[in-house]
């Protein structure tokens, strides 16, 4: 009763992205107007000051330390931090029930702040976890040590 129980809480929150969408669709005839930008740490023109004023960097501390990191990998770099935490946890413990509390912590703030990205993500993930269950399966459970 419990695994079933277990299951369904599982499955409930796989699917609270789907059930909790915001309703915001695109099209294929939608026109995206999409300017040329630069990171505003990358204005050559003001001084190191002016160019933290500009950023905001003076406020927000935080954002200071990772606005690099999130111009380089395209602003996924909680998802890649998330990843490493998971990880690093399997490599530590070698238990499974560690980082899928890590990844159930974490899945509903990766589905609201990254709604694009969160199922592509998500099927990675999940096309990992499951090639490791079929090697496990195949390899580790079927050979005889005796």
């Amino acid at each position: 009763m419990a695994q079933h129980l277990t299951i369904a809480i599982l499955f409930l929150l796989m699917t609270s992205p789907f059930l909790l969408s915001s309703g915001q669709e695109a099209y294929a005839q939608s026109t995206l107007n999409v300017t040329a930008s630069q990171p505003c740490f990358l204005n050559y023109t003001a001084n190191g000051l002016e160019m933290m004023q500009q950023c905001g960097l003076d406020q927000d501390y935080l954002r200071a330390t990772t606005v690099g990191f999130d111009w380089v990998t395209g602003g996924l770099w909680p998802l890649i931090v998330v990843t490493v935490l998971i990880v690093m946890t399997y490599l530590k413990y070698q238990n499974g029930i560690y980082p899928l509390a890590i990844g159930i912590v974490f899945l509903p703030i990766a589905g609201a702040y990254f709604p694009d990205q969160f199922i592509s993500y998500a099927i990675v993930i999940g096309a990992v976890v499951a090639a490791g269950a079929v090697v496990k399966m195949l390899i580790k459970q079927t050979t005889d040590y005796g």
